[in-house]
């Protein structure tokens, strides 16, 4: 079995699980937890309540290196999305965009918590539940592949691994 049908595979298999009232709830609530409202509140207050202005600027860099590398590979693969690719497949949620990889709600949420985790408290790692669970909602609810989520994992923590090293 190669990459591709295995992510299809995935895709159908676990959209259909999520099929469920109950488990259907709880993977939009995921997925809109990770659309940054969540991560920039959490930050901003941790930010202004200890005055930390290196951790803000260094907040700020991850940001902008982070999603510049997302767009421009997204925009360089032009993977469609699974609604896109297979035929007959209808998605929970309407994608802000037409491409898939990488994954960008997972890649903004590895890269919060990873940048939790090193630049503030180890104690953040247990938010790593919450990033995995914000990439399986994104591939419950039919917009992307469970590789989109690998490569955003990749994306967000290799993102804030450089930026914690070079500024913090």
């Amino acid at each position: 079995m190669n990459l591709k049908s295995l992510d299809v595979s995935l895709v159908l298999y676990m959209m259909e699980r999520a099929s469920r009232p109950h488990s259907h709830r709880h993977y939009l609530w995921l997925s809109r937890s990770g659309d940054g409202w969540l991560s920039v509140s959490v930050l901003a207050s941790y930010i202004v309540l200890n005055n930390a202005i290196s951790l803000f600027i260094a907040a700020c860099t991850a940001v902008t290196l982070e999603r510049s590398l997302y767009w421009t590979i997204k925009n360089t693969t032009r993977r469609l999305r699974p609604a896109q690719a297979i035929p007959g497949m209808q998605t929970a949620i309407v994608a802000f965009d037409r491409f898939s990889l990488p994954s960008g709600h997972t890649s903004a949420a590895f890269l919060f918590i990873t940048f939790m985790c090193l630049g503030i408290s180890p104690v953040w790692g247990f938010g790593y539940i919450w990033a995995l669970g914000v990439g399986a909602a994104r591939v419950s609810l039919g917009v992307h592949y469970p590789s989109d989520v690998c490569a955003g994992a990749m994306l967000g923590t290799s993102v804030a691994l450089i930026t914690v090293s070079a500024l913090l």
